[in-house]
């Protein structure tokens, strides 16, 4: 089997991975962000990335950072969201963190929404016993986010031209 052809289905089945695990702890591995940063690393000479590409990439990111981490000082954000859009803004590219921060706070909007309805509303008893849902539905608990980083970076990804190219 060609790399190559099954190399722009890591990114997404992380981001899945990743989107899940936030929904269910509120926390975000510091392993699967590291295993994102060195799969991006592997990505660039398999898919021909310019180094013009690369710095681009991560110029963005370390903006992205930059203003993520003062939104983790201020306490509008969690760490491990932070460190989510960095590495995914890498995958993304600079031509595409536009769109990746407008739908993260689309798909972030729409979570939250989600969950004010779903606190208030009384939580059926058979979902009572299971610890996740319980920790999900308390008002106190603060949003997954990583589910709507994970999603935009997902839609955006399928987007990018060396990821096009590769389908």
């Amino acid at each position: 089997m060609n790399i190559l052809a099954i190399l722009p289905l890591f990114y997404p089945a992380i981001m899945i991975h990743v989107a899940i695990g936030d929904l269910r702890t509120m926390r975000i591995a510091n392993r699967l962000i590291l295993l994102l940063l060195v799969g991006y690393l592997v990505v660039i000479p398999l898919v021909g990335l310019t180094l013009a590409d690369v710095a681009s990439s991560v110029a963005a990111a370390a903006v992205v950072f930059t203003l993520g981490f003062v939104g983790f000082l201020r306490g509008w954000m969690g760490g491990g969201d932070v460190k989510l859009l960095t590495v995914a803004t890498l995958w993304v590219g600079a031509g595409s963190v536009a769109p990746f921060i407008f739908y993260t706070s689309i798909f972030g909007a729409m979570l939250t929404t989600l969950l004010v309805i779903f606190r208030a509303a009384r939580l059926p008893a058979v979902w009572r016993g299971r610890e996740w849902i319980s920790r999900l539905h308390q008002r106190d608990a603060g949003v997954p986010y990583g589910v709507a980083i994970a999603a935009a970076a997902v839609l955006v990804y399928v987007r990018v031209p060396w990821v096009t190219a590769q389908f």
